[in-house]
C-alpha cells in the first residue's frame, strides 16, 4: 500500500515536470516520472533493507524529498547529453 503512494507521488511529479524544468523538447514526456519512480522505489527498497519500518519518518522524508531532486538532476543530465550529441552531429 505504501508503494502506491510513491506511485501517485511520482505521477504528480511527472505532471509538474514540464512546468518546473525548462527545455521540454529535449526529453520525453514519460522520462521525468520514470526517473522519479525508479529512484523512489529503489530508495524505498534500500531503506527497508536497512531496517526502517514503513511508519518511520525518515523513510518517507528521504523518499519524498529525493524523488524530485533525482528527477531534476536526471532530466538535466539527459538534456545536456542530448544537446552535446546534437551539436556534434551538426
Amino acid at each position: 500500500m505504501e508503494l502506491a503512494f510513491i506511485l501517485i507521488y511520482g505521477c504528480i511529479l511527472g505532471l509538474m515536470a514540464p512546468y518546473i524544468i525548462s527545455g521540454r523538447e529535449s526529453f520525453g514526456t514519460l522520462l521525468a516520472p520514470a526517473i522519479a519512480l525508479v529512484f523512489g522505489f529503489g530508495v524505498w527498497t534500500v531503506l527497508t533493507w536497512f531496517g526502517l519500518s514503513y511508519n518511520d519518518y525518515w523513510i518517507w522524508t528521504i523518499t519524498m524529498v529525493g524523488m524530485p531532486v533525482a528527477m531534476i538532476f536526471g532530466i538535466r543530465f539527459v538534456r545536456s547529453k542530448r544537446t552535446k550529441s546534437e551539436t556534434k552531429k551538426d
